[in-house]
């Protein structure tokens, strides 16, 4: 019997040591500091006064290679500590930048080829209105390029499911409206 444990064991370290040689290359991480500040013209038509968007932190994305670390088979984007600030001339609110993006490109990262994607975590937090917050999938998303950094920029499309629990956008913006008004 001590034969069979110890040719077990051999067979074990020996798969081990292939799995570890054959494993893919590391994650590629990007990280790109933000600061950016514009109007926006959909908040200011509906509040009637001007109103701007800032988001201000740092994106990161993580993006994951098959065994032959030529194709990229999925990433995963988050904001640590990026706050998005809107505003009138008078006030503000703020709420954290706190979506995880978890994309799988199946068939890899060619134009035009499909990208899944779940978003979980907050989506927005306004007063008076519950949290913007569970999973939210995009089945058919579609990759659109891959950008110098070598980070796929993909187009969502329509969400296939939603859970959670989602403010409808005149809830949203009404809310925003009082919240921020002169």
């Amino acid at each position: 019997m001590r034969p069979l444990i110890r040719l077990v064991i051999v067979l074990a370290a020996m798969a081990s040591l292939l799995a570890s040689t054959a494993a893919a290359d590391p994650p590629l991480h990007v990280s790109i500091p933000i600061d950016q500040t514009s109007p926006s013209s959909l908040l200011s038509a509906a509040c009637g006064f001007g109103v701007s968007i800032e988001t201000a932190g740092t994106l990161k994305a993580t993006v994951f290679y098959d065994r032959s670390g030529t194709m990229i088979v999925r990433e995963i984007d988050t904001q640590p500590g990026t706050l998005i600030t809107v505003s009138s001339a008078t006030k503000s609110l703020s709420f954290p930048f706190a979506s995880v993006f978890h994309f799988d490109y199946p068939n890899g990262t060619a134009p035009g080829s499909q990208a899944v994607l779940k978003i979980t975590g907050l989506g927005d937090k306004v007063p008076r209105l519950p949290a913007d917050a569970g999973p939210i999938e995009f089945d058919d998303a579609t990759v659109l390029f891959v950008d110098s950094n070598g980070v796929p920029i993909v187009d969502f499309g329509a969400p296939s499911t939603s859970h959670g629990h989602s403010n409808g956008a005149f809830d949203l913006v009404t809310a925003v409206c009082t919240d921020i008004a002169p």
